[in-house]
């Protein structure tokens, strides 16, 4: 185009960029890893252009995070025929979202192929589920908890839970007593009793990415000695230590295996008003 002062000005259309593909979807699992490429070494090389990577339109400012509110580590590099990649470890949900490869002409066009990041978040195993029926008659029972086979896994911390409450020493002093040996976690309960200790107990080891439990289903039935037993017999007299006896046989057919014993026998101190033997 020529001017009327005689100037020729020269005007130079931008490149004309393919299309870029459709994103593409990755979905990729928390606590494991990833891996993304593109190939446009053909078009980098021969125009010169720099290639960068960017996290929701914005470039990677850490030399290896891929933000501040993830801890998923990038790690980019281009391989021998010039094909780029981005490899994604430690990957938490936080690193969701669209990762771009991008390739900037001299003209300042950008190029860019997108992929929209999925991460899903672990989901431990279902609890391990123990049925245990105990009766009062029994006294204590204890729940025991082999941490063993997840040493290896990380455990960064224990509990005991009831009924979707934490468990401790301090939940019902004297009766409840929590102890360990290594990896192996002990609930011990005493003075059972139907009312107060039936229910639903935990053990919880928290693993990096999920918590494994072990469930037992606690039934407590109530005592079944009134019915078991017949009734008990008079007091005796006192010895010279000041004690009296009584007694009471079980009548059931399952007394030996249910108790253990088919006599039971009751001591008590005598008043001072009751006579010597």
């Amino acid at each position: 185009m020529e001017l009327n002062d005689g100037t020729l000005v020269v005007s130079v259309d931008k490149a004309r960029l393919p299309t870029p593909p459709e994103a593409r979807p990755l979905q990729l699992t928390e606590g494991g890893q990833g891996k993304i490429n593109c190939n446009y070494a053909e078009a980098k090389k021969r125009f010169g252009l720099k290639m960068f990577w960017t996290y929701n339109d914005k470039k990677f400012t850490s030399k290896n995070m891929v933000h501040e509110g993830s801890s998923a580590k990038y790690a980019a590099y281009e391989d021998e025929e010039g094909r780029d990649y981005l490899d994604l470890t430690n990957l938490d949900t936080n690193a969701a979202g669209t990762y771009k490869c991008n390739y900037k002409y001299p003209d300042k066009q950008v190029f860019s192929m997108q992929f929209i990041v999925s991460v899903a978040e672990q989901v431990g195993p279902a609890d391990v589920v123990k049925n245990v029926t105990v009766n009062e008659d029994q006294y204590s029972n204890t729940l025991s908890c082999d941490l063993s086979g997840l040493s290896e896994s990380g455990i960064s911390s224990f509990r005991w839970e009831k009924d979707g409450e934490v468990v401790s020493n301090n939940t019902d002093p004297g009766r409840i007593k929590l102890s360990e040996n290594g990896n192996v976690k002990r609930l011990e309960i005493d003075d059972l009793d139907a009312d107060a200790h039936s229910g639903v107990y935990r053990c919880i080891a928290e693993l990096p990415y999920f918590p494994v439990a072990l469930r037992f289903n606690l039934v407590v039935e109530e005592s079944r000695k009134d019915r078991d037993f017949a009734a008990w017999s008079v007091w005796s007299a006192c010895d010279k230590a000041g004690r009296k006896y009584r007694f009471r046989t079980c009548t059931d057919d399952g007394c030996s295996d249910r108790y253990g014993f088919v006599y039971e026998v009751e001591t008590s101190e005598c008043d001072d008003d009751m006579d010597m033997a």
